[in-house]
């Protein structure tokens, strides 16, 4: 729920505002099933607006030490990833 109300009423319609981004090869994108999308990472911004654009939800691979780093910084940066 908090994953589509970020999408779709928050970020989503804001990041499109204000970066228009550009995306190339969508048709090839299936509407359901496993798909690999891969991002050409111009800047750490691809990680916020490809959700925004894409009509699918997208799970991204992070490596283990952002899930498990001692301290506040590693309790924050884990509930950001997550």
């Amino acid at each position: 729920m908090f994953y589509y109300v970020l999408k779709y009423v928050i970020l989503g319609p804001l990041l499109r505002l204000l970066f228009r981004p550009r995306i190339e090869g969508l048709e090839h994108i299936p509407a359901d099933g496993a798909a690999i999308v891969a991002g050409n990472h111009l800047s750490f911004s691809d990680h916020f607006l490809m959700p925004a654009i894409l009509k699918r939800r997208i799970t991204f691979l992070a490596k283990a030490e952002y899930f498990t780093g001692p301290g506040v910084k590693g309790r924050l940066t884990a509930a950001f990833f997550r």
